[in-house]
């Protein structure tokens, strides 16, 4: 007991710093970002479903607030990415980014230049490597995270702790950035917009990015043959993505079926002999080199993908782990990797 107690936590930990790294997504316990899709059932990136439960990710909500145009009146209230109530005083001037796809996402809305601080893993765009960096969020530096004097701080989900800290004991404003499909995407990316007073440019870039993403749904709609994927996340202990992650969004959308796709949360731990059953037709891993890994591991022979030889490696994990404005590149890649008739490969 005491041993699965141990490896639980390091799972835990494990992917509370992958995620935060790659993406600024949510492991948690697979609930969270992952809000009223229960079951990994999403609607169609080009339909709303209408409803909203509480405690669901940013869905462009707004109180105690007027707005005049296109100009946000403040002070405003808007629900964040982790379903709370955050209210902004005054037009947000010095933003600290406590992760990659909010860095991303920032410098795509126009607010890069009021960026004072960001963590070492925002590496995109390069305009963000001259902003200053406070460390990392494992343990983060409170000293260098308070001397930015951000009167916003953008953040992920999954450091929980970091945030209460910076509001309760600290008094600072913190909004969570957490999407974890495309229709949770395109409502943060709006809502963070609106806060920040640039909410023409975030619906401007959402119609972008759906219009993208639309048009490669409409060709995989058709597709009858739907290869079974097994995305790795971490390959030891061996880790994937499920039902309410990102990458679960693309794969389905991308003509693709999860072998994850049961699983009871959006990070879960897998196990050889679960992969063995599923027996994907597509495994992908998060670089060619780990892509080599997986076809010289003893005991994966047997696999119809490693058999094939459709074992493949992201030529950049970071469009397919770090949900923001590049997040429809890794889309495109999954597409054309897993039917490349369609997209003229």
């Amino acid at each position: 007991m005491r041993k699965q107690r141990l490896g639980a936590l390091l799972v835990s930990a494990l992917l509370a710093a992958l995620l935060a790294a790659c993406s600024g997504g949510s492991p948690g316990d697979g609930s969270g970002a992952a809000g009223g899709q229960a079951g990994g059932q999403q609607a169609s990136v080009g339909q709303s479903t209408g409803e909203q439960t509480t405690g669901e990710p940013a869905t462009g909500e707004q109180t105690g607030g007027q707005q005049a145009g296109d100009e946000t009146a403040y002070p405003i209230t808007l629900v964040d990415g982790a379903g709370r109530e955050v209210t902004i005083d005054a037009e947000p001037q010095r933003i600290l980014s406590l992760g990659p796809s909010a860095t991303e996402t920032l410098f795509a809305l126009g607010r890069g230049d009021r960026l004072v601080g960001r963590t070492d893993w925002c590496n995109f765009p390069e305009a963000a490597l001259e902003v200053p960096s406070v460390g990392s969020l494992f343990p983060p530096d409170y000293e260098r995270i308070l001397a930015t004097e951000p009167d916003l701080v953008v953040m992920i989900e999954g450091s929980v702790d970091v945030r209460e800290r910076l509001e309760q004991e600290y008094g600072l404003t913190v909004f969570v950035y957490a999407p974890a499909t495309f229709e949770q995407l395109f409502a943060q990316m709006v809502t963070l917009g609106e806060a920040l007073n640039a909410r023409e440019a975030a619906e401007a870039m959402v119609a972008e990015i759906r219009g993208e993403v639309e048009a490669i749904e409409a060709k995989t709609a058709s597709v009858t043959e739907r290869p079974v994927v097994f995305y790795e996340v971490w390959p030891d202990p061996l880790l994937t993505a499920g039902p309410g992650s990102f990458i679960d969004d693309m794969i389905r959308i991308a003509g693709g079926i999860n072998a994850a796709g049961d699983a009871d949360s959006a990070w879960p731990p897998f196990s050889v002999e679960e992969l063995l059953a599923a027996d994907p037709d597509v495994i992908v891993t998060g670089s060619p080199e780990m892509a080599q890994d997986v076809l010289s591991r003893p005991g994966w022979e047997s696999i119809k993908a490693v058999r094939e030889g459709r074992v493949v490696g992201v030529p950049n994990e970071d469009i397919v782990v770090r949900p923001g404005p590049r997040l429809v590149e890794g889309l495109r890649w999954f597409a054309e990797t897993l039917h490349p008739g369609l997209f003229g490969q």
